[in-house]
């Protein structure tokens, strides 16, 4: 996804709403040492730094972020990195990039401690977006049964809204196809004002089974 936390641009809601999650996730389960897997340029740096001791950020895609170069260079489908030496592992909007899905869950939980937690965020209903690598999308069950095959106990499941805000969210991006024709200037109120609607109609009517996008929390049993 793309766009700021502007209230006038077109992903404004859905990053608030996202960050305001990682943000209780990271609080209430994020420790000790952390894996950002697929970093990017680490848009949520501060709400991961904050619980952990230490966040190394990993990336796979050199030349999107040449300019703003992580920890490491890898792939989240094969870490480089020893069995069990992260407490935590966090991968935001990255799972349905990868051709493997269930192959990246299983080498994240591998480099979790016993009783570390594993924190992802993946969307079910969105565009297609960062094509021709953009392969899949989640549900909560979904997300919860590849924890399940790689070893880890689901702790939390949640979706990050429900039907209004998707609905916002993709008209907005539809409008945003007009900024190519001069009318930018005129876009960001209007998907304000979509947002802010949108936000209010979600929560008197939430419907979850039409979430853009839900959060898995996972533990990795104790020994």
């Amino acid at each position: 996804m793309g766009g700021g936390l502007s209230p006038f641009s077109v992903n404004w809601l859905v990053l608030r709403l996202h960050r305001r999650a990682v943000a209780a996730a990271a609080t209430e389960f994020a420790r000790g040492r952390l894996l950002d897997v697929g970093c990017g340029r680490r848009p949520l740096a501060d709400e991961l730094e904050r619980p952990a001791d230490r966040c190394i950020g990993i990336e796979v895609d050199r030349r999107r972020y040449a300019d703003a170069p992580p920890d490491l260079w890898g792939s989240g489908l094969e870490l480089p990195f020893r069995d069990r030496v992260f407490d935590t592992v966090f991968s935001s909007q990255v799972l349905e990039h990868v051709p493997e899905p269930g192959r990246m869950i299983g080498e994240m939980a591998r480099v979790l401690r016993p009783a570390g937690h594993l924190i992802v965020t993946a969307p079910h209903m969105w565009g297609v977006h960062e094509e021709p690598e953009d392969y899949f999308r989640f549900t909560g069950y979904g997300l919860a049964w590849l924890a399940r095959r790689a070893g880890l106990e689901p702790v939390l499941v949640r979706p990050l809204a429900g039907y209004w805000v998707t609905a916002g969210a993709r008209l907005c991006h539809y409008l945003r196809q007009f900024e190519k024709v001069g009318l930018k200037p005129l876009l960001g109120p209007v998907y304000l004002l979509v947002q802010v609607v949108a936000l209010a109609l979600d929560r008197l009517h939430r419907v979850e089974s039409d979430a853009w996008c839900f959060l898995l929390v996972a533990r990795r049993p104790a020994e």
